[in-house]
């Protein structure tokens, strides 16, 4: 296997861990994560999770071709009948941890209440608009992104040229 392919999973399932086990390790009110779960389910959590994998199928994608070389089309053909739906199958553990998260941050009153509000008109318009927000933010945010490094390597360049570094670019 390519080491940056290793590398990426190993890193994901770091991130993985890190951002879930102290979820897990927590006692949460058992009131608390039933409501939870209910907020998860009402709020989409795992058409939210399922819009992440999509967007981070292509650059896993090319990962695993570039580390199969003369293979690439097998590579990815194989990545996405199997990876992604092994993926997909996974999404129940991420919205199960995300439940875990809020029950710790938010009483069971305070989640009934975010209960009652999602099942408002209102909640309803803002939990049809989440996928359409996420991608117009995650759009933007990559525009802003590249603007500002752009920005900051023509900035910064001289420094980097007087230590002998050079910008990516």
């Amino acid at each position: 296997m390519h080491r940056p392919l290793i590398r990426l999973i190993a890193a994901i399932g770091i991130l993985i861990c890190a951002n879930f086990a102290p979820a897990l390790a927590q006692d949460v009110d058992p009131e608390a994560l039933a409501v939870s779960r209910k907020l998860a389910e009402l709020t989409g959590m795992a058409d939210i999770g399922d819009q992440m994998i999509s967007m981070m199928a292509p650059q896993i994608s090319t990962l695993v071709a570039r580390a199969n070389p003369g293979k690439e089309a097998e590579a990815a053909e194989l990545f996405d009948k199997i990876m992604i739906p092994a993926m997909r199958e996974a999404l129940p553990e991420m919205v199960d941890g995300a439940a875990k998260i809020y029950a710790r941050h938010f009483t069971a009153t305070e989640l009934t209440d975010l209960v009652a509000f999602y099942e408002t008109p209102l909640g309803r318009k803002l939990i049809a608009s989440q996928p359409t927000l996420l991608a117009e933010a995650g759009q933007m945010g990559q525009q802003w992104a590249a603007s500002v490094t752009q920005k900051v390597f023509r900035q910064y360049a001289p420094e980097f040229q007087k230590r002998g570094l050079q910008l990516p670019i």
